[in-house]
């Protein structure tokens, strides 16, 4: 099992996404947790176009491309 950590949210805001995730996710735990992950994998993505962009760059210097 993965370690978890315990976080504090305002009320309101719980509630707000409870209602809306109503039938989608089975907890506000799982909602948080898919959005984290899809934020994560999204900057992953673009640190990775990123790094990419630097490589390119470097081999035209260089005069590979």
């Amino acid at each position: 099992m993965v370690p978890t950590r315990t976080i504090t949210l305002p009320e309101p805001l719980c509630a707000q996404a409870e209602k809306w995730m109503a039938g989608r996710f089975d907890s506000l735990e799982s909602l948080i947790t898919f959005l984290l992950q899809e934020i994560a994998r999204h900057d992953s993505a673009k640190l990775d176009e990123a790094e990419e962009q630097i490589v390119e760059q470097r081999l035209r210097e260089l005069g590979y491309i």
